[in-house]
């Protein structure tokens, strides 16, 4: 049972309280839902109940999502100091806009422990604090069959465990995190315009693409439903492939699998392949899109506390899986523009993570490169193969530049044979040679793994921590200190943009997009200098230089 005193104040009662508390005390707040679905104007859900609290005092407020709005209680409480779990969600449930910084609980939780559990209730159970159990009701969105005093009482007590977790946990590692979350909300809040007709022409012209693979699978004598792994992996066994069985003893048709044999000149291979991928985008994109905008606006999620290594993802839709490269995807991304179509302007970063890499590992061939404005890629394939960079052809540059970015995220031989389409042995001496012509990367990547192994846990150089549990393969270190690292920039560039007032829409990898009536210069200027003060005696020794592009659509950036 909760030891906090729950209230029912009139509309003089709250205002008074609210005007009366000091300026400098935070107050916590919860909201109950009807669902998880709330952000836009016409989001499904939204929040019939709210809980608040001064941090530190055992008093709860309660009021309805009535008298939460008649007695404009909003302005009031966006001038305060708001601590909350999962803060945005509330937000959102209530479409309110806080004018000064806040702390989230979840945030705090997840710089701490990246990979670690980070719901209200795992946080109460792992301290002994005792904690409701939700209704069961409430878990179905029937919120308004959840009695009013077990709902009153549930919701004080997630109002409760907030206030101990914001004295428990270390919250003030996370402080610049908030700042984060805030520009993340007014992203989510502006959204992107989906141009509906645009988006039908694309759909057209993938359905008629996706009939004439299907026409040539069918003529090739696939009867069965191309869709399905297994009759796919049927299909190819009876044509006489050899194919790698799965730890279940299934036939395996995954995509590295279908590519090696495409590589090796099997077009059945290839023609699944390219079948997977427009049903994919159909499925993923084309199909959802629609149903998700509310009156012709997408709001994407930016999720801010849900990688391992620390960068953002995003939903409903995830951009970040639209190709960034070929006709489909800039066909996708044509159909997305600014919320009041005045185009777009894009700015993103230049080898962000490999930059980062190279002031770690303080590599010469990769930091000169930088220096001098050359290519990095070129100046590494110089360096194995003896010859000048001037000598070096696309096909030279390209490998270097697979295992630049492949071996950072723990690519081994086996894949890089793939992606060089060359033989397991070639990759492994490829690799080798890397290693041997890039010593101090080599020596730093090797730091990093033992470090890991001893301590098992591996930090971005904000301090963002992933925790190895148990018998879970340290690896990823790599992933954590570079791609993490290079997040943090990101982080850093996102909170510049958005209070200089440049609006941004939305962030996908290390890019950053802002209505096109905005500065494309003072953008990239933002974001460069943003990245390059965040930590500077880290990153004294290279520059992060940003590009901006701007377009009457995303795909035309």
């Amino acid at each position: 049972m909760t030891t906090v005193e729950i209230h029912r104040p009139t509309k003089a009662e709250m205002l008074s309280i609210l005007h009366s508390s000091k300026d400098d005390t935070p107050w916590v707040m919860d909201t109950e839902t009807n669902g998880l679905d709330v952000i836009g104007p016409e989001a499904p859900h939204w929040a019939f109940y709210i809980g608040l609290m001064p941090l530190g005092s055992r008093h709860v407020f309660i009021l309805t999502r009535e008298e939460f709005d008649l007695w404009g209680i909003a302005p009031e409480l966006e001038k305060k100091a708001l601590v909350g779990h999962n803060l945005r969600f509330d937000l959102h449930a209530l479409d309110i806009d806080p004018q000064e910084p806040w702390i989230d609980t979840m945030t705090a939780a997840y710089f701490n422990h990246t990979t670690g559990r980070r719901s209200m209730d795992h946080i109460a159970r792992i301290h002994g604090w005792s904690k409701i159990k939700t209704p069961e009701l409430l878990k179905q969105g029937r919120i308004l069959d959840v009695p009013e005093g077990q709902l009153f009482t549930y919701l004080a007590d997630d109002c409760l465990i907030t206030s101990k977790m914001a004295k428990k946990l270390r919250i003030e590692d996370a402080q610049y995190d908030y700042l984060v979350d805030q520009a993340a909300y007014g992203m989510e809040r502006r959204g992107m315009r989906l141009l509906a007709d645009r988006l039908e022409e694309v759909r057209i012209q993938l359905k008629a693409k996706e009939d004439r693979l299907l026409q040539e699978l069918r003529a090739e004598g696939m009867n069965g439903n191309p869709s399905s792994p297994a009759q796919i992996a049927e299909w190819l066994l009876e044509g006489g492939r050899r194919l790698p069985y799965t730890a279940n003893g299934k036939p395996s048709t995954a995509k590295l699998v279908l590519q090696q044999l495409a590589d090796e000149g099997d077009d059945l291979a290839q023609l699944v392949i390219n079948y997977r991928k427009i049903t994919k985008l159909q499925s993923g994109f084309i199909e959802p899109l629609p149903k998700l905008a509310q009156d012709g606006i997408l709001y994407p999620r930016t999720n801010t506390t849900r990688t391992a290594t620390g960068r953002f993802s995003c939903n409903s839709p995830n951009l970040q899986q639209i190709p960034k490269r070929g006709p489909i995807g800039k066909a996708i991304r044509g159909c997305l523009t600014s919320r009041d179509q005045v185009g777009v302007i894009a700015c993103d970063f230049s080898q962000v993570e490999l930059r980062v890499a190279a002031a770690f590992a303080e590599e010469g061939v990769l930091l000169d490169a930088f220096a001098m404005g050359r290519c990095p890629h070129t100046e590494v394939a110089a360096k194995m193969l003896g010859k000048a960079p001037e000598k070096i052809t696309p096909e030279e540059r390209y490998k270097a530049k697979a295992v630049n970015f492949g071996i950072l995220n723990g690519m081994g031989a086996k894949r890089l044979a793939l992606e060089l389409k060359s033989s397991k042995r070639e990759a492994r001496n490829f690799l080798d040679d890397y290693r041997r012509n890039l010593p101090s990367l080599h020596s730093w990547m090797e730091g990093v793994w033992r470090e890991a192994e001893t301590y098992s846990l591996a930090k971005t150089v904000a301090g963002r921590t992933r925790i190895f549990m148990g018998m879970e393969d340290t690896r990823p270190a790599i992933s954590v200190i570079v791609q993490g690292s290079a997040a943090e920039l990101l982080r850093h560039a996102l909170v510049a943009v958005d209070a200089v007032g440049l609006d941004p829409i939305v962030s996908v990898h290390d890019e950053i997009l802002v209505p096109g009536d905005k500065d494309a210069q003072l953008l990239q200027e933002v974001m460069e200098t943003a990245a390059q003060e965040a930590y500077p005696d880290a990153f004294a020794a290279v520059k992060f230089p940003a590009e901006a592009s701007s377009g009457e659509t995303w795909g035309d950036v």
